[in-house]
């Protein structure tokens, strides 16, 4: 979900995700500092630093809540930080935690880098115009209004390209997937 404009919607927006992720990330941060009360505590710095950023308003749902978890676990580290009473088997005991967290595992980045050269073989079969939007929108992560002045359209046609061109690399992308399952089943 995209910003919203009003001050009520994106309340009524963190509430929503507030249920949603809320119960989670508080149970990985009290696995994580052994604390209900610290746990709690940690939980509201996370949604208030969400209130304070200026960029959280502009993540869709799902950037929204890796932010939150982002932030969560980077909340957890600065507490052991900050804590001397911390014993080092605490750090110890969690250490294989936080490396799988920190670096992730081998197959993983095999499978994104995959990803990212068959969604960057599918942006190049798209105009170059809808690939330009694309870039813009996401690379730099400007918004319509901003991609229209800069390219000297209308914010609706921006937005009207924006959604062809999404449309298309479904499309593109749901072919390529029949594509493949047809060539896996023929083997």
């Amino acid at each position: 979900m995209k910003a919203q404009h009003s001050p009520i919607l994106e309340r009524a927006h963190l509430a929503h995700l507030y249920q949603q992720c809320a119960p989670k990330i508080l149970e990985y941060i009290y696995r994580q500092v052994s604390s209900f009360a610290d746990a709690e505590d940690i939980l509201t710095d996370v949604f208030m630093a969400s209130l304070e950023s200026t960029l959280f308003a502009s993540l869709t749902e799902p950037e929204q809540q890796a932010w939150l978890w982002r932030v969560a676990r980077n909340k957890v580290i600065d507490t052991y930080r900050k804590s001397q009473r911390a014993p080092l088997s605490i750090f110890r005991e969690n250490q294989e935690q936080f490396i799988d967290e920190i670096m992730p595992d081998p197959e993983q980045i095999s499978i994104q880098q995959e990803e990212e050269n068959m969604l960057a073989q599918l942006i190049k079969r798209l105009p170059p115009l809808q690939q330009r939007v694309l870039y813009l929108r996401f690379g730099e992560n400007l918004r319509c209004a901003q991609i229209a002045s800069q390219i000297g359209k209308r914010e609706s046609s921006i937005r009207s390209l924006l959604s062809r061109a999404l449309g298309l690399l479904r499309q593109h992308y749901h072919e390529q997937e029949k594509g493949g399952k047809q060539h896996e089943t023929v083997r």
